[in-house]
């Protein structure tokens, strides 16, 4: 069984046909997926998912894309979201993205302590989006090194995943991974000890080879990154499959149902 432990099903491409696309999941042998929602409005939609079909599994933060937009109030609004509901596993994606920038840095930095602050309180693990903000991120997660938490969608460098392997870090691989440009994150991702590695699509993004020309990823996609995975680590591929979906079970939980 495989785990696709991070994909958005609320996105267009996918939502319009959750039924066919767990389907699909389900004949690749992907039997679990954790669908993540990046904004409030986004929340009742990945909730609604979650309570619909037996297989997915919601984490609920803000991203940092968003993190200009919350209004006061809003920690008491996702904190009661995720004490009180059961297929709700984690806290996140939440982090830093300095890459596009979409939110003043301060304003994104303030938005991501607040919600390792609920994780904290709530007694959930973190999914972590980080890009090109390895450092501040790192620094932020020193305070909170009793938190379990994955990132997610890794990009940096070998040096900068074994920093967050250092901490503690789950080391989460998409299709990236499986591109002929992409040598740091495949160097990274043979450094990762099996017990850290998760493997994930990141849908509706991120295609992996050989599928990459399809805009839309979805989450049978998965295998395609973890045979690539397995031959890049020289690992059995049943062997890769077994492990991170342990793995998964781990970080997030009994209530994963594996």
């Amino acid at each position: 069984m495989l785990i696709d432990s991070h994909c958005h099903l609320t996105y267009p491409g996918l939502v319009e046909n959750v039924a066919a696309v767990l389907q699909r999941a389900a004949a690749a042998g992907v039997n679990r997926v954790i669908t993540v929602g990046t904004d409030l409005p986004d929340h009742d939609k990945v909730v609604a998912l979650a309570d619909a079909y037996p297989v997915i599994f919601a984490a609920l933060g803000v991203h940092p894309h968003h993190a200009a937009e919350v209004e006061e109030g809003y920690e008491n609004f996702l904190e009661n979201r995720l004490r009180n509901h059961q297929k709700v596993l984690a806290v996140g994606e939440c982090g830093l993205d300095y890459h596009y920038d979409y939110s003043p840095r301060l304003r994104q930095r303030g938005v991501f302590v607040n919600q390792l602050e609920i994780a904290r309180r709530v007694g959930l693990p973190v999914i972590l989006h980080v890009r090109e903000a390895h450092a501040d991120a790192l620094a932020i997660m020193k305070d909170f090194c009793e938190l379990r938490f994955v990132v997610h969608c890794f990009t940096g460098t070998p040096a900068e995943c074994e920093a967050w392997l250092a901490l503690g870090a789950y080391i989460g691989i998409t299709g990236i991974v499986t591109y002929k440009n992409a040598a740091d994150v495949q160097a990274s991702a043979k450094l990762v000890p099996s017990d850290k590695l998760f493997i994930e699509t990141d849908a509706p993004y991120l295609s992996p080879e050989p599928v990459r020309k399809n805009k839309i990823n979805e989450p049978a996609n998965v295998v395609y990154t973890a045979r690539f995975l397995a031959a890049l680590r020289n690992t059995p591929f049943d062997q890769l499959a077994q492990q991170t979906t342990a793995n998964a079970a781990k970080l997030f939980g009994e209530r994963l149902g594996i």
